[in-house]
């Protein structure tokens, strides 16, 4: 939701074959802030169409949270359309590129490349003689230089970046070799276990249950005896998830009693379908994991700038234009590209275009139902309503509205509501309408809907106007018995006494405590913590955001939030800018999630950060592997000391399955770390950049069939 990156270049056409492009592109990152807040990238084109290349082209490609600089004497012209939507074309000094001839443009962009993903992605030509759009193939180059992968101004750099010592020292302090045998091998640990001196075999008690209104609701008692095991509990949420807690223990047990129950009831996490889309099985693969972690809300961000993805009867426009993006210059039979997809708004491969259909969403509320997750869907409002604006235009606009001059944190000047048109309250009544008819027929929990709310441009609306609207939206979610929640800055429009729950999304206590002592109930979002698009951590190959900092399992897990009658729970927010599949939102999800599940159930977890690792990493993530389930892995660590080289991982060095590879010649060779080596300076790479001249080590972790991103240690020469 927030802020992220993106890049771009391209070229043109003259008058080759319709599916050929006449130019390919060639794109490196240069340096940060060549001045305060500015970076630089080289674009190399390519005249590969056999004629001269003329200035009749126009490039279009996506590229988030880089806004292009103007250069008075480049001869190509980068200019921002829409959010991450730019496009490139001839300047007045441009020169035509000879048959078979190149050119290499110096770019500038406000903002930063400090990792790879920040490039071009989804590039097309368009030209005079042929309209219609060709996909453009540009190369990109693995970061080499510090200056690429550094920010000069130190008063960024918050984190440190992650080298070989940093990691080192931070696997240190987390290190578990070896499994836990005293811990319970699942998360979240139950609060409380007696052990007794008769054994019970799991597998083949038989088990039975009993209602105990007295037993705090999700919460349940276990009582093994010989041939027996009593489940006690008030509600079906708490026998389910004794039953969860049965089946992973699995089995002989010693164990006499047990005794648990969530701290807080909100227990969610946030995922949007709307910046890249995923389907519905891909959703049930999620909540199959949040089902086995206690896991109780699914917080299902549904529409937003870039797209609208629920199927609404009646308004056929929203998923027909406002589900898909492509090449367009109306807006008319689709969106504009946004965050990568390319120019085909009619591929269905491709993330940007989808949506569930009715019964799709119904057959998924059920899916959730089944696991005791709850589904609360989110149609952000008044604000990021772009895709609902374009695909309804002009229902939801007015003339008065688009006189008015306003840019947004995604960086729209057109993403906001005309509230004052009649329509914009009826068609919030259809939307909730239809949404409600879907969980009637799900059979499923709808008592809470999420407005959003934030990131209203300033100069969009009045107050007066927001208010209003505001007023009516509550107005309709009273008649529908339903219960606004949004984003913390709906605490300016809704008043404690509407009943709103407010996600706390700021870093920091002060927003928080100030809502919950207000009146209002209180989820935790914050976002250095439960931001998990944010990247793992201050590395170069680490995908994801980094606006509030890096978040990794350890920076959920070691976390305790606000205690507050009024804070209700925690909510991890998965926004989809920086995802490109769904094997990535699995990458971003995992381990993190395990974070969420042990804090959000045991605010004062005892686990200790290598428990917490054991569990993790010898227990959890071997059970993601056996259902195939991607996940991320810890940057192995390289220590120097006294002339030798040392390296390390959370899991230690000698875990079974667990090898720490190396290389020394920049990645044409890798070998297997065993032990303590002499370091060899002269064999090492060498690299020179604006930092100095340094050799290079690199190590990676290959763990459960998968492998860590590359660690990079400079040793810089004396």
């Amino acid at each position: 939701m927030k802020k992220f990156f993106l890049f771009v270049s391209c070229l043109a056409l003259f008058s080759c074959a319709k599916n050929e492009a006449p130019v390919s592109l060639y794109w490196e990152f240069g340096r940060n802030d060549v001045e305060p807040g500015v970076a630089e990238a080289y674009l190399t084109i390519n005249n590969i169409s056999g004629r001269e290349l003329d200035d009749d082209w126009t490039i279009y490609y996506c590229l988030e949270a880089m806004t292009p600089t103007a250069m008075d004497d480049c001869e190509i012209n980068a200019v921002q359309i829409q959010g991450s939507y730019h496009c490139l074309r001839p300047s007045a000094t441009y020169s035509p590129i000879p048959a078979g001839g190149s050119k290499t443009y110096t770019l500038l962009f406000r903002g930063n490349g400090i990792r790879e993903n920040k490039r071009p992605e989804g590039l097309f030509i368009v030209t005079g003689k042929h309209p219609e759009p060709v996909t453009v193939t540009c190369t990109t180059d693995k970061y080499t230089r510090r200056e690429q992968m550094f920010r000069a101004v130190d008063i960024w750099e918050k984190t440190p970046y992650a080298d070989g010592e940093y990691s080192y020292s931070y696997n240190a302090k987390r290190a578990a070799e070896h499994p836990v045998e005293t811990m319970f091998p699942f998360f979240p640990q139950p609060k409380k276990a007696e052990t007794g001196e008769t054994e019970c075999n799991i597998e083949t008690a038989i088990v039975s249950e009993v209602q105990n209104p007295v037993i705090e609701s999700e919460g349940y008692v276990i009582r093994f005896e010989k041939d027996t095991i009593v489940i006690e509990a008030s509600d079906d949420a708490g026998f389910y998830y004794a039953k969860q807690t049965l089946g992973k223990l699995g089995g002989v047990t010693r164990l006499s009693r047990i005794e648990d129950y969530p701290d807080m009831h909100h227990r969610g996490v946030m995922l949007d379908i709307v910046r890249n889309f995923y389907p519905a099985d891909s959703v049930k693969r999620v909540l199959d994991v949040m089902a086995d972690c206690k896991l109780n809300v699914l917080h299902f961000h549904i529409t937003d700038d870039e797209a609208w993805r629920v199927e609404i009867p009646g308004l056929p426009q929203l998923t027909e234009r406002g589900a898909r993006r492509g090449y367009t210059l109306t807006e008319t039979e689709c969106l504009f590209p946004m965050y990568g997809g390319g120019w085909d708004y009619n591929d269905p491969k491709n993330t940007a275009n989808g949506h569930l259909t009715r019964s799709e969403y119904i057959d998924l509320l059920r899916y959730a139902k089944e696991r005791h997750i709850r589904v609360i869907p989110e149609v952000d409002m008044p604000g990021h309503m772009r895709a609902c604006k374009k695909a309804l235009y002009p229902l939801l606009s007015d003339s008065v509205m688009d006189q008015r001059t306003y840019y947004g944190a995604q960086e729209y000047s057109d993403n906001v509501i005309a509230v004052a048109n009649p329509y914009a309250l009826t068609f919030i009544e259809t939307v909730v309408s239809e949404l409600k008819k879907m969980y009637d027929e799900a059979g499923a929990e709808f008592k809470f809907f999420n407005i959003g709310g934030d990131e209203v441009p300033e100069g969009s609306l009045t107050h007066e106007e927001h208010q209003a609207f505001i007023d009516g939206v509550l107005e309709i979610l009273r008649r529908y018995d339903l219960r606004p929640m949004g984003w913390e800055e709906i605490t300016e429009f809704c008043r404690p006494e509407s009943g709103a729950v407010c996600y706390s999304w700021h870093n920091g206590m002060d927003v928080p405590q100030q809502m919950a002592d207000s009146g209002y109930k209180v989820v935790m979002a914050t976002a250095n913590h439960l931001y998990f698009d944010f990247a793992y951590c201050r590395h170069h190959e680490e995908k994801g955001l980094d606006w509030g900092g890096f978040t990794d399992e350890y920076r959920v897990f070691d976390w305790v939030p606000m205690q507050h009658k009024n804070v209700i729970g925690m909510n991890a927010q998965l926004w989809a800018e920086p995802i490109r599949s769904f094997a990535q939102i699995e990458w971003q999800l995992y381990p993190k999630m395990f974070g969420l599940s042990e804090r959000s159930w045991n605010n004062h977890s005892v686990l200790s950060l290598p428990e917490f690792t054991s569990l993790v990493y010898h227990y959890a993530l071997p059970r993601l592997r056996a259902d195939r389930h991607n996940f991320h892995l810890q940057l192995p660590g390289i220590h120097v000391e006294d002339g030798m080289v040392y390296m390390n991982t959370v899991v230690g060095v000698h875990t079974a399955g667990s090898i720490i590879e190396y290389t020394l010649d920049g990645g044409a060779t890798w070998q297997t770390y065993t032990e303590p080596f002499a370091l060899n300076t002269d064999v090492l790479p060498e690299v020179t950049d604006d930092y100095g001249t340094a050799r290079v080590m690199k190590a990676r972790w290959r763990y459960l069939d998968h492998t860590s991103n590359i660690t990079w240690l400079w040793i810089e020469e004396k």
